[in-house]
Order: C-alpha cells, then structure tokens, then sequence
C-alpha cells in the first residue's frame, strides 16, 4: 500500500503552541509509514528544532504564507520587519497584502502538489486551516485540520464554520473537548486528540535552572511563574494585583517571587510588556515581579519555578505552557474554563478556580506559597498525569492513525 505524502502547513515558527506541538508529531511519526513534508514561511525556532533532531527533511519555505495576518514577511528565512508596534494603517497594509499572498499561494498550490506528489494537507494552526482549506478545495486532495485554538470574534466564528463544511476537509483534530464544542458533531470529522509532550525534555533533575542566578532570586523564595506571550487576553494585569494581594498579606520581607517569562510581539499595536512593568512600579511590586523578557528555551526557568500560575481568564483551548510546568513536577493555579480544565485536577494537581474569580486565584497561590509539603505532593501528581494523557509518541500515533484513515 502506498505510503502517503503529508504536507504539514505550519505558521507557528519561533516557539508558539502550535510549532512545538507539531515539533513532536514530527518527532514521533512513523516514517516508514508517513513521508512528511514541512510548509512554513520562515525559518526560525520551529525549524532549528527540527534540524538539531535531525529530522529537518522535507522542509519548504513559502513568505506567501504569512506567520501571522497583521506580520510583514519580506522573503525566504527572513524575520524582517517593522521593529516596533504596527500603527493602524501599517496593520491593514500588511494584512490586505498576506491576504493577498496568500491567494497567490492557493492558486499556485495545483503545481505544489503535483511536484511534491502531495496525498494530505495537514492544517497546523488558523491561518494554515484557512489556506488548506482552499488548497483542498481546489487540488482534491483531503484535508485535516489540527484545531489549537477557539474562535472569539464573529466573523472567525462564521469562517472557520463555513470552511469546516467543505468536502474536502475531512477530519478535525482537537486539541481538547473545550475546542471540539465550537464545531458540534461536523458530520463525525471530529477527533480530540491532547497536546503530545516527551516528559525527558521537561524534567526538573535533568534541566539546570537559571532564572534565580540570573534574577538574584535567593534559592528559599517561592517563585510563582508563568510562561507565555504576553498579550492582554492573558490576563497578566490581574496576576500583577493577585501578587500584590499575596505579598500583601504574607507581610514584609515575605519571600515570594512572581515571574513572567515572554514578551509582547512586535506586530502588536501596544507593546504589553511595557504597558505592564510601569503598572508593576504603580502598585509597588515591582520588587517582587520579574519579568524576563523572551527566552528561545524556557526551560531553564521553569526548572526554577515552584508553581505555575496561568491567569488567561478565557477558555484557552489547551495550553502547552501547563503541560510543560506539570511535567516539570509543578502544581497549577487556574480557572476551570477551556482546556486547563482538562488537564489540571482541582486539589490533586493544582487549583481550578471560578472564572475571572481573581481572589480564589490569589488563595490558591498563597495556599501553595505556604505550604511546601503540598507543593511537592501535587507537583509529583502533575508529573504523573501529563505522563499518562500527554505522551507525545502515543499521540502522535492517535494522529498517524486518523492520516492512514484517509487511504
């Protein structure tokens, strides 16, 4: 039987969700039974990764599809473009223009597929969902899309419902039942497959940590951290007052640290970050909060971390960065919306709180702050659980087996 061809398209190419989880799909896939191929629009972290672990064949870049909607893309490898927030008129310029490429993309896909001898196109991401979609449509070829995120706005609603009609648009993995629910039953297409992790890469005793050298943090503080782009929908301005309330009421000279590894990206109009290091030194914490700024490997910090604090008050359909910190052995403190109420067991392995409920969020982090013994018992149980509903080989194989169902 012939072993099909798969072109993964995938927008995510420094260290988004999407690019490092298809980063162990492409790790884990069977390749005597799948030939992968890789679309992105750059390279960047996502294919770096792929040829430190050798498997970097196949891989395609295209600027016609953009990393992001609003992000210019001036040429092959490339990462050009403005240095700072877009204005309003620069944003709907580089938006008409990768709508426009795009286009150009789909119509040329005939010829793409021809010469790649492609069997699936494999959606890894929005934008990649749309342009798949329409290669699918136009090329006759099956189309799976792998669903990360859930759609807020009316018109992303309306699209992404009207395109997941499509004949060709075959199978809908998602990456949690929260994100399943915005399609309903889509004529059986849909799959919930979790995000997939290798429990050695993220494993505290053979990971260093850095952030308290780096930081001057004393080893005896509690460091209650997140990891993530830092955009308003996360929620950082609340966290910025639940750590004020905890160093609040833990007094002075408490040792309590909060830390927030990311950055703003700089295709957003307003930079986030700064926004939130003046609102830091505005409510006086800002000799407890650390921000970080960007780190291509998190890791190092994470090892660090004594809990993880996710305050996105949304359902965030299944966020790799808990994953991540539960497999580093740490308790999570969240809301019980989306997908973290999927993977975070509330009093086992952290805290769910009630949605937008701040004050239980601040609870929950000084209860664990407090409480060392309870730290390590539900940071052994998070370890335990991304193990058994997170391998990435296993995943990868749920997924290698809806591609095969496609022959």
């Amino acid at each position: 039987m012939k072993k099909p061809r798969v072109l993964f398209i995938n927008h995510s190419v420094r260290d988004g969700g999407p690019g490092r989880s298809l980063f162990y799909i492409l790790r884990h896939i069977d390749r005597r039974r799948v030939t992968p191929l890789v679309l992105v629009p750059r390279h960047d972290v996502f294919s770096e990764e792929l040829k430190a672990e050798g498997i970097f064949e196949n891989v395609m870049v295209d600027p016609r599809f953009p990393e992001n909607i609003r992000k210019p893309v001036t040429g092959p490898g490339s990462g050009a473009g403005p240095s700072g927030p877009l204005s309003g008129p620069a944003t709907l310029f580089f938006s008409l223009l990768n709508v426009a490429r795009m286009a150009s993309l789909v119509a040329d896909s005939p010829r793409l597929v021809r010469e790649n001898a492609i069997d699936v196109i494999y959606c890894n991401g929005t934008l990649a969902k749309i342009v798949g979609a329409f290669m699918g449509k136009r090329t006759a070829r099956p189309v799976i899309w792998h669903v990360r995120n859930i759609q807020r706005g009316r018109f992303m609603k309306f699209l992404m419902k009207t395109l997941s009609g499509f004949r060709c648009v075959r199978k809908i993995i998602c990456v949690s039942r929260a994100a399943a629910s915005q399609f309903g039953d889509a004529g059986g297409k849909v799959s919930v497959v979790y995000n997939g992790i290798d429990p050695a890469d993220f494993d505290a005793e053979s990971v260093r940590g850095s952030l308290r050298e780096e930081f001057s943090i004393p080893d005896d503080a509690v460091v209650v951290g997140n990891t993530g782009r830092i955009v308003p929908r996360k929620g950082y301005a609340d966290f910025l007052r639940v750590a004020r309330s905890v160093v609040s009421e833990l007094g002075p000279g408490t040792k309590v640290r909060f830390v927030v590894v990311g950055d703003t990206p700089h295709f957003f109009r307003k930079n986030h970050l700064a926004e939130l290091r003046d609102l830091a030194g505005r409510l006086g914490v800002d000799g407890s909060f650390v921000f970080t700024g960007y780190r291509k490997d998190v890791r190092p910090y994470l090892a660090d971390f004594d809990v993880f604090a996710i305050p996105s008050n949304y359902p965030d359909p299944f966020p790799r960065s808990v994953i991540e910190a539960m497999a580093f052995g740490l308790p999570v403190v969240g809301f019980s919306a989306g997908g973290v109420a999927e993977a975070v067991e509330h009093e086992k392995t952290g805290f769910l709180c009630p949605g937008g409920d701040f004050e239980a969020m601040k609870q929950g982090v000084k209860t664990l702050a407090e409480n060392p013994g309870l730290r390590r018992e539900m940071g052994l149980a998070s370890r335990r659980r991304v193990v058994e509903m997170c391998s990435a080989a296993e995943r990868a194989a749920d997924i290698q087996e809806i591609i095969l169902s496609l022959r």
